[in-house]
């Protein structure tokens, strides 16, 4: 049985990316506590590195540092947009989302 996708909380903040090989910048568009969308990722990201994904996201003034898994890719031009599950999200990022996930709901009352 398929577990209900999460909430998806809309975010625009820079995320340094990591194919265990190379270091790359991409857009953190949407995130949740455990996945993230991330935009503009150059085309040579090797989303089949078996050594591993990272991620180190500022927000706020604060870092979020996540090992992730690649769920999905879609080819734009020269970059591609990918969707991460993020392995054992650290408590500091589960906060972080929910204080996110507060504003947005009191933003739509």
């Amino acid at each position: 049985m398929e577990q209900p996708r999460e909430i998806r909380t809309e975010l625009q903040t820079i995320a340094d990316i990591s194919d265990s090989k190379h270091f790359y910048k991409g857009i953190a568009v949407n995130v949740s506590r455990n996945g993230l969308k991330i935009i503009d990722v150059p085309e040579k990201y090797d989303f089949y590195s078996e050594g591993g994904h990272s991620a180190v996201m500022t927000v706020k003034g604060k870092h979020y540092k996540f090992f992730m898994q690649p769920r999905w890719s879609k080819k734009k031009g020269i970059s591609k947009s990918i969707g991460f599950r993020i392995i054992s999200p650290p408590l500091e990022w589960i906060k972080f989302i929910n204080e996110l996930e507060g504003q947005e709901l009191a933003g739509s009352r």
